[in-house]
């Protein structure tokens, strides 16, 4: 196994001091939008602000001109690796059967994993689910161990998404798969990647199975019952509903399923009180009296809560809704205790609806699920939270610059610098006499006061006027009021 990592040039590294002294100095702004656009201008080629800018155009519903910021990112990003780490389907490559991580946790590594997620999540958005599962698989085999980015929480959806099916080699060959249910199986039979995790305060660490994920599980017999093997697939859901049992409600009540109404196909008044009960938290802190074990239930229903908000359409289809019935009443008959039958009379030879009710399933989770516990459920949903035009006002004449590099134009004014090259006038002003400097404050009528807070006119309007009405600031370049 190799392990690589970005090295910054000196000219990068000089940037990214200015861009965190921006940031560690709240006199700076660097929370404007506007003055981010600026510093974007200035350094077009600085993979970390561009990024940020680009999300901040997703944000206010700018979708072309933030795509186009985020493929300059990624291109950056591109230009850099070695093309043993680009994804290559050559198997010639003399690296093809070494495996090549990268450790996330590294700062400049940071970025590109930051700007892999973004175009896996708005290529999913975009409805391009082929190039979002590439995207993923390509992010996750980075470093599948600790999965950094929370990706197996969204990659088994891309894949039954894609709808991408293999093509026959001739006319006699019926062997047509579909890709993405067909990737799913593989993987989870594979048993290649497991979820790992040390609890820092115990310093213990748990792992599990990939099943153990409770969107896997599902999503490993939808991608069975895809493949025709019907069997297979029946057995893997009724595992995921046992382990699982909250699952089920909450993917009828997504998908709008009539659960009162009673048919000869389908009778859910029968079969849901059995899962409805997990659903019931002063039930299950009943059960689980250890802190670990209200932890990885806590993950758990943080795990099921984005699979249920995002696959819950793959879902609703009424054979799939069929196919639920059939294996959850399974699932509950077969754990029911088996009843004596009373020879004089056949009343006890079948279950009745108040004896199916009367089972109670609780779902189980592994404590390695905890590693997502942090995962922002917003960063798995199929849509943007969009800030209406006035929460976040862009300057056009500030963002258009961002967008297109002009090596001809002149660097904006920032802190009191002039443009292209003026913030010579400061270095000049600090060469300026003591006693001359003072004969100029006074002139401008700043005698006397050696603790004025001088407000940088470039921060937002709003801010700077609040600010300038405190008698000890005044705004840089502006005579005071006599």
């Amino acid at each position: 196994a190799k392990w690589f990592t970005f090295d910054m040039s000196d000219t990068y590294s000089e940037i990214n001091r200015k861009y965190e002294q921006m940031l560690s100095n709240p006199q700076a702004g660097m929370q404007d939008p506007n003055l981010l656009a600026m510093f974007v201008a200035d350094h077009p080629f600085f993979a970390e602000t561009i990024l940020q800018m680009a999300m901040v155009l997703y944000y206010v519903n700018d979708r072309g001109r933030g795509s186009d910021l985020l493929r300059r990112c990624m291109y950056l990003y591109e230009t850099a690796l070695p093309t043993s780490l680009l994804p290559s389907n050559n198997a010639n490559n003399g690296e093809a059967n070494i495996e090549i991580f990268m450790d996330m946790y590294h700062q400049p590594n940071s970025g590109f994993f930051a700007c892999l997620f973004r175009i896996m999540q708005t290529s999913g958005m975009s409805g391009c689910h082929p190039n979002a599962l590439a995207v993923g698989r390509y992010l996750l085999s980075l470093d599948p161990l600790r999965d950094p980015m929370g990706v197996l929480l969204i990659l088994d959806y891309y894949a039954l998404a894609s709808r991408r099916s293999s093509v026959a080699l001739s006319e006699e060959d019926e062997d047509v798969r579909e890709l993405g249910a067909s990737f799913i199986v593989d993987l989870v039979e594979s048993g290649k990647i497991t979820i790992n995790w040390e609890d820092n305060l115990t310093s213990r660490h748990h792992n599990c199975p990939l099943l153990q994920m409770p969107n896997w599980a599902f999503s490993y017999a939808m991608a069975l019952y895809r493949l025709s093997r019907k069997e297979e697939a029946d057995e893997a859901l009724k595992t995921a509903l046992n382990n699982f049992p909250m699952v089920l409600p909450k993917l009828l009540e997504m998908n709008k399923v009539d659960v009162q109404a009673r048919s000869f196909q389908m009778d859910w008044p029968t079969v849901l009180p059995a899962f409805n009960h997990d659903l019931n938290a002063a039930n299950i802190d009943e059960v689980n009296t250890q802190i670990e074990a209200r932890v990885a239930r806590a993950a758990g229903e943080h795990l099921v809560r984005i699979f249920v908000e995002r696959n819950h359409k793959l879902w609703k289809e009424n054979d799939v809704v069929q196919w639920m019935y059939g294996c959850s009443e399974e699932v509950v008959k077969g754990t029911q205790p088996q009843l004596q039958k009373e020879e004089d009379t056949g009343e006890r030879e079948m279950s009745t609806s108040t004896e199916l009710a009367a089972m109670q399933l609780i779902s189980t989770f592994s404590p390695a699920l905890a590693r997502y516990a942090q995962c922002d459920p917003s960063d798995y949903e199929d849509r943007f939270r969009t800030f209406p035009p006035e929460a976040i006002a862009l300057d056009p004449n500030l963002v258009g610059p961002a967008l297109v590099h002009d090596h001809r134009r002149g660097r904006f004014l920032r802190g009191g610098q002039a443009r292209g090259g003026g913030g010579m006038e400061r270095e000049m002003m600090e060469e300026v006499p003591a006693d001359l400097m003072e004969q100029l404050r006074g002139m401008l009528g700043m005698a006397g006061n050696d603790e004025v807070d001088l407000l940088d006119p470039d921060s937002p309007i709003l801010q700077l006027y609040l600010r300038s009405l405190l008698p000890w600031a005044q705004v840089d370049g502006v005579r005071p009021p006599r």
